[in-house]
């Protein structure tokens, strides 16, 4: 049962400030997942893990998916939590049962193989996304970040989730916000 967080910024988007201390995030744009009083979660979507490929990580995939070209697909970094561990991000047309966002989250997510057979056979989403990891927050964490901060906080917008150009993602959203962002103060304070 989910906790009720009048706060909540889930299905927001998180945007790494210029001197974000942490390197692993460094200009990152993150999709909110989940937000409540227990943490959240989330999926940074501009890191491509340079030169690793599905095909890579996944080496017995089905020959369907393999002829269908999907082997070649890029893989990105969703996070330093639990790399071990692969996600598809996808759009909302395609079903799978293993989804766990709140409907309020513009994307799905599958951890199946069913999803790589059904888009080699055209059946899968319009456009998906493989992500090794996540970003992870424990209890009051993002929330002291945030005072810290060390995040902005803007809308999704579903249009740029699945860029063919993630390099550009970041200095889309600033765009989009209307910052400039070398005037921005890194001083955290309380109004």
């Amino acid at each position: 049962m989910e906790t009720s967080f009048a706060n909540s910024l889930r299905g927001q988007i998180l945007l790494a400030m210029p001197a974000m201390g942490d390197p692993r995030f460094a200009r990152s744009v993150i999709l909110l997942t989940a937000h409540d009083d227990e943490g959240a979660t989330g999926f940074i979507l501009n890191q491509p893990a340079e030169g690793i490929i599905l095909g890579d990580i996944l080496k017995n995939l089905p020959p369907t998916v393999a002829d269908a070209g999907l082997k070649n697909l890029p893989i990105f970094i969703g996070g330093p939590v639990q790399l071990d561990n692969g996600f598809v991000l996808h759009t909302p047309d395609y079903k799978s049962g293993d989804n766990t966002f709140a409907p309020d989250v513009p994307v799905k997510m599958c951890r199946s193989m069913e999803i790589l057979n059904d888009a080699a056979c055209g059946r899968g989403p319009e456009k998906m996304r493989f992500l090794i990891g996540y970003s992870g927050w424990g209890a009051g964490q993002l929330e002291d970040e945030l005072q810290d901060n060390a995040w902005l906080i803007a809308p999704c917008h579903t249009d740029t989730l699945f860029t063919s150009e993630p390099h550009r993602l970041y200095g889309d959203y600033i765009a989009r916000l209307g910052i400039d962002i070398a005037s921005l103060s890194q001083e955290g304070g309380e109004a």
